[in-house]
């Protein structure tokens, strides 16, 4: 069984993945699901200036505090800007990169710039002080109604910065071998657009009839799907187009 390490999206923490890691858990995987710097529990340390690179260091600092080596690295949402700078950097560490509806960096590039004026115009529209930005409307998240407060109650705000900091460097999608995982009923037009990219990338590519945060809302299916996914050969990407 493969050792996993679950990277969550914006305005949440590693509790999100709760269920998901417990069923990976259940199969034989060692699964890891760290919270970055001012999110979830450690919203308190929430600090202006915290970006991209904030977060890019806060998983690669992860990874080697906790001597994780050839493990599966899954990125959620956000967090495919922060996982796919940790594997252009230390491929060498990371067997494969699982994208579970997660935005795919472009070089030099912000989220913003990727995600393009609608989420721009979403992004001014939840602008609170000292560079924050609130939590979207649960309808986004696609999280059902038994587990709203729950998820609802665990949300923080997440830094503007974030978001309109650069992809640092080049992003090389060839790195490491790669799948995605595609929720089909994200709100999203620029997430669901990611499948189109991963597909041109040469990647694996699988379909999930759920909402846009699946481990919350199916977490045993999810689980089924990267178990899956860590037994399979993934080709190395061919395609940088």
């Amino acid at each position: 069984m493969s050792t996993m390490l679950l990277v969550h999206g914006a305005f949440q923490g590693g509790w999100v993945w709760s269920e998901t890691a417990a069923a990976l858990a259940q199969r034989g995987h060692t699964v890891h699901r760290p919270t970055l710097s001012g999110c979830g529990y450690l919203h308190h340390g929430f600090r202006n200036g915290y970006d991209l690179n904030t977060y890019i260091q806060d998983i690669s600092n992860y990874i080697q505090f906790e001597g994780l080596d050839d493990f599966t690295l899954v990125a959620h949402s956000y967090s495919g800007m922060i996982c796919g700078a940790v594997a252009s950097r230390t491929p060498h560490l990371i067997n494969r990169v699982i994208y579970v509806d997660a935005l795919l960096p472009e070089t030099n590039r912000s989220f913003v710039d990727i995600a393009g004026e609608g989420f721009r115009h979403m992004l001014e529209a939840h602008k609170t002080k000292g560079g924050r930005i609130m939590p979207w409307p649960l309808q986004v998240f696609g999280v059902p109604d038994e587990k709203a407060d729950w998820f609802r109650t665990r949300l923080c705000d997440f830094p503007e910065s974030a978001f309109s900091t650069p992809f640092p460097g080049e992003f090389d999608p060839t790195a490491v071998p790669a799948a995605y995982i595609t929720c089909e009923k994200t709100p999203s037009p620029f997430i669901r657009a990611m499948a189109g990219k991963a597909e041109r990338y040469g990647w694996h590519l699988s379909t999930l009839d759920s909402g846009h945060c699946s481990m919350t809302s199916h977490p045993q299916e999810l689980a089924a799907m990267l178990d899956e996914i860590t037994r399979m050969e993934l080709p190395a990407s061919a395609n940088a187009a």
